[in-house]
């Protein structure tokens, strides 16, 4: 595996990888855990640990085992929905969809399928993030993954599977990105924004291609 510091191993393959793990662990799930294995030697000792709280727990069952557990973490436990979007906004309110609307026209601009998930899902924006410039890397990171990641992280057991995962991704986002921390959750503050804007401090989104002002509105 190439070190870490080779910024298209770990932007590139290393998040695209994360991204897949997060899926519904499906026909190919082993075949996404071996690829994962194969990286490892390229994160730090603080990924791999996490890595082997997950991939051992995960390695031991069957695969009916994987997809109960799969959903019964991320579709039954509303704390732990996938959608950063509701983490960030709310499941009813009107900035959402918004959200929604901004990626939608982003991955479209960049030619990106989101394979019929959401495209607030969190191994959506992981696998998009993987092939964005770093700076929107960062402005990802910073709005609308390490916030969500954390809450996630919360709402589960220390020694669940799936706590260990969001662990490591987390992890993995801060070694790419020193010093990013997450920005305040606009549900702890919400200020209307115009139209244009999802109300999102992340520039892309919250004035995408004309959208709301200089795409910069505070929350």
């Amino acid at each position: 595996m190439v070190p870490l510091e080779n910024e298209a191993a770990n932007s590139t393959a290393g998040w695209q990888c994360l991204g897949r793990l997060l899926e519904y662990p499906g026909a190919d799930f082993a075949a996404r855990l071996t690829e994962a294995a194969r990286m490892m030697p390229g994160w730090s000792v603080a990924v791999r640990q996490a890595w082997e709280r997950f991939s051992s727990a995960v390695g031991r069952m069957s695969p009916d085992e994987r997809e109960e557990l799969y959903t019964a973490t991320f579709d039954l436990c509303p704390a732990c929905v996938p959608y950063v979007g509701i983490h960030l906004f709310g499941e009813e309110n009107y900035r959402r969809g918004r959200f929604m609307a901004a990626l939608l026209e982003r991955y479209a601009e960049e030619g990106f399928a989101t394979g019929g998930e959401l495209p607030d899902h969190l191994a959506v924006l992981l696998r998009f993030a993987a092939q964005t410039e770093d700076a929107e890397q960062r402005e990802l990171t910073q709005f609308c993954l390490l916030g969500p990641l954390r809450r996630m992280q919360e709402s589960l057991a220390e020694e669940h599977p799936y706590r260990a995962l969001l662990e490591m991704v987390e992890e993995a986002l801060k070694e790419t990105h020193p010093g990013v921390a997450p920005a305040p959750c606009p549900l702890a503050g919400v200020k209307e924004v115009s139209a244009g804007g999802c109300g999102c401090s992340a520039s892309f989104l919250a004035g995408i291609q004309g959208g709301g002002g200089n795409g910069k509105e505070e929350l």
